[in-house]
C-alpha cells in the first residue's frame, strides 16, 4: 500500500508578525508535510486578506491562523471550505472590533502620520507575552524586529482594520477544526475561544499553560506537539 500523501500545511501570521513568527516550530511542521507561508501585508480588510490568501492557497491544505490570521483563516474556510483539509485557530477570537478600539486605533494612526516609525511599543510588546516574560530581551527583540522589518505602511494598515463579528461563520466550517489558546494570554480573554469552540461543529479545544499570546514563540515544542496529533489524527 502506498504511503499516504502529506497534506500541504498554510501557516497565516498575526497582528505584525512576518514567517520569524513560525521559525521555532516550522521544523516540526515540515515532517508533516510542505509548508507555505502566507502574509498579511496587503488589503485593507479581512476580506481581501482572505481573498489574497485564496488565490495561492494549495488544494487539500492544513490551515493555521494565529490571531489576526485567524479572523483571515475563518473566512477562508467559508469561502473556500472545497481547499481546506483541517483549520487550527492560534490565540484568536470571533467577536467584533469595539467602538474604543477603532478610536484608539484611529488615534495611533494619526500619531503614526505625525511622528517618526519607530516599531510597537515596549508596553504593546510585553502585554502580548506572560509576566515571565516581559525581561526576555530576546523574545522582545524578535518582536520588535518583525514590527520594524514590515514598517509602517503595514502597521498602518492592519491597525487600520476592523474586524467584523465571525461567530455565524463558525458555524458554516464543517471541518476539523482545533481552537488553541493560552492561560495568560492578556490580549485575549479565554472565553473568547470558548465561544469559537461553542459555534464549532467539529472542534477540539487545547488550553496551553503558563503562555501568553504570542504562543509560536513562547511554548514552540508543547505548540508543536498539539499540532502534530491533530494533524495526524
Amino acid at each position: 500500500m502506498p504511503a499516504q500523501k502529506k497534506p500541504p500545511i498554510v501557516l497565516i501570521p498575526g497582528f505584525m508578525c512576518d514567517a520569524t513568527l513560525w521559525k521555532l516550530i516550522r521544523p516540526e511542521l515540515a515532517t508533516l508535510g510542505q509548508v507555505h507561508l502566507a502574509d498579511l501585508n496587503h488589503g485593507d480588510t479581512v476580506e481581501a486578506m482572505a481573498a489574497r490568501t485564496i488565490a495561492n492557497l494549495p488544494d487539500s491544505c492544513i490551515l493555521i491562523g494565529f490571531s489576526l490570521g485567524g479572523y483571515v483563516a475563518r473566512r477562508i474556510a467559508v469561502l473556500a471550505a472545497h481547499k481546506i483539509n483541517k483549520l487550527v485557530l492560534l490565540n484568536t477570537s470571533a467577536r467584533a472590533t469595539t467602538v474604543v478600539e477603532i478610536q484608539r486605533h484611529q488615534q495611533q494612526i494619526k500619531m503614526l502620520k505625525e511622528y517618526p516609525y519607530k516599531g510597537q511599543t515596549m508596553t504593546a510588546l510585553k502585554r502580548a507575552l506572560h509576566p515571565d516574560n516581559n525581561d526576555d530581551a530576546a523574545l522582545l527583540t524578535l518582536m520588535q524586529n518583525m514590527s520594524l522589518n514590515l514598517g509602517r505602511e503595514v502597521f498602518i494598515r492592519q491597525l487600520g482594520l476592523i474586524r467584523e463579528d465571525g461567530h455565524a461563520d463558525l458555524r458554516q466550517i464543517f471541518c476539523p477544526t482545533l481552537v488553541v489558546a493560552s492561560r495568560q494570554d492578556q490580549m485575549r480573554d479565554l472565553n473568547e475561544a470558548e465561544n469559537i469552540v461553542a459555534a464549532l461543529p467539529h472542534a477540539t479545544f487545547c488550553i496551553l499553560e503558563q503562555c501568553g499570546h504570542m504562543s509560536p514563540l513562547e511554548k514552540p515544542h508543547e505548540l508543536a506537539a498539539v499540532l502534530r496529533n491533530f494533524i495526524l489524527s
